[in-house]
């Protein structure tokens, strides 16, 4: 069975966060404030908890974090 490539891409868009997070210098509840989640699921963020969060409010708390967000999307490549 192959890998789920949306759980991939909330994993990648996850880390992303994650190391963008430790140049803020705030309090969790700042930082959760901040990011507009509450202080609950700002632990489930920093903790790594992919499985928690959508793909799409990834993109949002990735924005709101100072990220870009692209996603790049290509036909397949052709199978002799």
């Amino acid at each position: 069975m192959a890998a789920d490539p949306v759980l991939a891409m909330r994993k990648q868009t996850l880390a992303a966060i994650r190391a963008r997070l430790k140049h803020y210098d705030m309090r969790q509840g700042e930082l959760a404030e901040y990011l507009g989640l509450s202080r609950s699921r700002l632990h489930q963020l920093v903790n790594g908890t992919a499985q928690a969060f959508s793909l799409e409010a990834l993109v949002r708390i990735a924005i709101k974090a100072d990220l870009t967000v692209r996603l790049t999307v290509t036909r397949p490549y052709a199978q002799d």
